[in-house]
């Protein structure tokens, strides 16, 4: 009888989880709207000189709106009474590292193909 309440209790735990971690990205909408779309990164072997520039000006732009929302979640107004509880708290937290890691991609994405641009040019050069 003893494991049917615990069963029951991780349970009704596990669905107030879901429901505070859905809330948190919520609350954080409200706040700070969106999360910026990444946008897409070219390939830099066959990208041109235009293309490049056009997609630096794209990820440096993204960086920019990113930096700016991830401030807006580290310094949201919103209410002690939601902070308090731990579930939303970390809801928010993995909510800031997906923005973290998708700029962290984004921006090493854009470098590694940046490279690959220069790299081909180079090699277009010396020809």
């Amino acid at each position: 009888m003893k494991t049917i309440y615990t069963a029951l209790f991780v349970s009704a735990v596990a669905l107030l989880a879901v429901g505070q971690s859905n809330a948190a990205p919520t609350a954080i909408k409200r706040v700070c709207g969106e999360a910026p779309a990444a946008p897409a990164v070219i390939e830099g072997k066959s990208a041109t000189e235009q293309a490049m520039r056009q997609t630096a000006v794209a990820v440096r732009g993204y960086a920019d709106k990113a930096v700016n929302y991830l401030s807006c979640v580290d310094n949201a107004d919103i209410s002690t009474a939601y902070l308090s509880q731990p579930a939303y708290r970390a809801a928010i937290a993995a909510h800031r590292d997906q923005v973290v890691d998708r700029l962290e991609m984004t921006v090493g994405s854009f470098n590694s193909e940046l490279r690959a641009f220069k790299d081909q040019q180079s090699q277009v050069a010396s020809k």
